[in-house]
């Protein structure tokens, strides 16, 4: 079986220490949060000159998970593409002993219909993360939610509403760019925290 190179637990600690990351400072002091954060994962990160129309590139092999990141980047540059690299790897899957994710420069360089709209999915999450509005995404993407199961009292009920909920802005939220740019409107998303809140009082506990 290939396994991948992020494990569950290490994408929860990713998104736990996210959710949690400041987002003031100077470009550089928040470049070096978001390469520490990879690093902390056990994802080696360096520049190179060698990336011409990519950002940046990960690559997982027998001897761990490698960041690779186009020296030629400005700052501006630079914070979004590993704010795109975190993306990346609570979106998709890294797999041992060799597997690729690419960052293209332009996200029409991307070859086919499905890569370009993994791409806008990916920078629509990485300008959250610049943003620091975590909230402009979907729960299910940084942190654990309720999931729809048949439910029979009025709290699994609700719990179980708020899971199909989720469920589906996560669904749309991959497949529909207009849905990603309503998703990002402060407004949607203060009205979200309201219906969740509404629907889950209690806790969210980590999910299994």
């Amino acid at each position: 079986m290939i396994e991948p190179a992020l494990h569950e637990e290490a994408r929860r600690a990713l998104r736990d220490r996210l959710r949690g990351l400041p987002v003031s400072g100077e470009l550089p002091t928040r470049i070096a949060r978001l390469r520490l954060l990879l690093e902390e994962l056990g994802v080696h990160c360096d520049d190179t000159p060698d990336l011409h129309d990519l950002d940046a590139i990960l690559l997982a092999s027998a001897r761990g998970t490698d960041a690779l990141i186009a020296s030629r980047l400005d700052d501006d540059q630079r914070l979004m593409a590993y704010a795109r690299l975190i993306a990346r790897l609570l979106l998709g899957e890294l797999h041992a002993p060799l597997g690729a994710m690419m960052e293209y420069a332009d996200e029409a360089s991307a070859l086919s219909k499905r890569e370009r709209e993994d791409e806008r999915m990916v920078r629509a999450l990485a300008n959250a993360i610049v943003d620091g509005r975590l909230d402009a995404a979907p729960r299910p993407i940084y942190e654990d939610v309720p999931r729809l199961t048949l439910a029979f009292t009025p709290r699994t009920a609700a719990r179980s509403t708020l899971g199909g909920f989720h469920l589906w802005s996560d669904y749309w939220y991959k497949r529909s760019g207009t849905y990603r740019r309503w998703r990002a409107r402060p407004d949607v998303s203060h009205a979200i925290t309201r219906v969740v809140g509404a629907l889950d009082r209690a806790p969210i506990a980590h999910a299994t």
